[in-house]
């Protein structure tokens, strides 16, 4: 699982704005991942500051904080916050992420599935992201499932993630890894499954961001991340779709991922994963 953090090339990236969505589009179908520069604004940036007050006070029912042996800093993170934390469901609700993401995926509803906040303090040098895909931990059959994460802070090249270009089109699915530890085994990894494969070649791609840009990638592409080296924080919030392809597995899984009202074969679609979008159709 050795893999390498050099990059070779530059994730595209466009303005967000509606005359952009057809090149998005392709982008994000051709190489798995696409760059939406100036997404979200200021004013809904802060709502996120809010909500991480909140989430790192208390709120989070979901929330860890880990400090690796030898770092300065700590590396936090919540998942599926969004029911307790007030300012993380005005974001994803009532911001314009929704409509930003949504003609990206070709789909006839957007379906929420769960928010991610990753912050990683000054000099979390260990904090580092093991090449993966984040479709392995879903318990979700279907391709339509993408990550919208939005940059807090600048975040310069060598902190940033990395892409496995084109990695998402054969819909491959590999075994999920331990991010603490790669050499040991992921609490609900599938024995079945292959493990990622060593990165050796292919384009490695890469963008500085801004604060209010927003990555989206496939949810089959396979990513890393390094640690912060840097002496500022490195935060960035995510949220994660799923489109009209999707189906429930019932495979094992974390809590934030599963939903016991769920029917195997079944759609995703439930009170903890509601739709935030859908094609209007006419009354029969």
């Amino acid at each position: 699982m050795a893999g390498t953090y050099e990059t070779n090339s530059t994730i595209q990236s466009f303005e967000a704005d509606s005359k952009n969505t057809d090149d998005a589009r392709e982008a994000l179908k051709k190489d798995g991942v696409v760059c939406l520069r100036t997404a979200l604004d200021t004013s809904w940036l802060s709502v996120i500051e809010d909500g991480i007050v909140d989430a790192l006070t208390g709120a989070s029912a979901d929330l860890e904080v880990v400090k690796r042996e030898g770092d300065e800093g700590r590396f936090s993170f919540s998942s599926g916050a969004w029911r307790s934390v007030k300012p993380f469901q005005r974001f994803i609700f009532d911001s314009p992420l929704a409509d930003l993401v949504w003609p990206l995926l070709d789909s006839s509803t957007l379906t929420l599935f769960y928010d991610f906040l990753l912050i990683k303090e000054p000099h979390s040098d260990s904090a580092l992201t093991p090449w993966h895909q984040d479709h392995s931990y879903y318990p979700l059959d279907g391709t339509k499932v993408v990550n919208s994460w939005v940059a807090l802070d600048h975040i310069p090249l060598e902190s940033a993630l990395r892409f496995l270009a084109g990695s998402h089109s054969s819909s491959m699915l590999y075994r999920a890894v331990n991010f603490d530890d790669p050499n040991t085994s992921y609490r609900h990894a599938r024995s079945d499954l292959p493990l990622p494969p060593v990165i050796e070649d292919g384009l490695i791609l890469a963008t500085e961001l801004q604060p209010g840009d927003m990555l989206v990638w496939w949810s089959h592409t396979l990513h890393c991340a390094p640690g912060n080296r840097l002496p500022r924080r490195r935060a960035a919030f995510s949220v994660n779709w799923v489109g009209d392809d999707v189906t429930y597995n019932g495979q094992p899984a974390l809590e934030t991922y599963i939903d016991s009202s769920l029917v195997t074969g079944g759609s995703v679609i439930s009170e903890k994963f509601p739709v935030v979008r859908q094609t209007n159709t006419p009354n029969n």
